[in-house]
């Protein structure tokens, strides 16, 4: 029996993105996706760390990737387990990310204060 692990999200960016390097020198993105769950009259969010590998596109999505940045992440889900800096057992969920979509931008980053949808700026991991 095969087995397939891919998600799809949409949320909000917790942040803006940043680009980090490996202790290898390889570079990758890091943000942070929170994802509203709605049931009844109460709202949970999610908290998703989301990771891009692709060197193609790490930099042009951390141009992109702005708090309350509107995304669409498809990649692989992962969860794992670490201990902090305080010796706490700890659970990471992070999306190792296929395709990031900016839907729309931050209010603060558009030059008249109006949210924009892009559908060109798409960047595949």
């Amino acid at each position: 029996m095969s087995v397939f692990n891919q998600c799809t999200f949409i949320g909000h960016a917790g942040a803006d993105a940043k680009l980090l390097t490996t202790s290898t020198s390889r570079q990758f993105l890091k943000f942070r996706l929170g994802v509203s769950d709605y049931s009844g009259k109460d709202e949970d969010t999610l908290w998703l760390t989301v990771l891009v590998w692709s060197t193609k596109q790490t930099e042009t999505l951390g141009n992109l990737v702005k708090k309350g940045a509107l995304l669409l992440v498809t990649g692989r889900l992962s969860v794992r387990p670490y201990v902090n800096s305080e010796g706490l057992e700890k659970t990471e969920v992070e999306v190792i990310a296929q395709d990031v979509q900016v839907l729309a931008r931050p209010k603060q980053h558009e030059p008249n204060g109006q949210a924009e949808t892009v559908s060109t700026e798409t960047a595949a991991a």
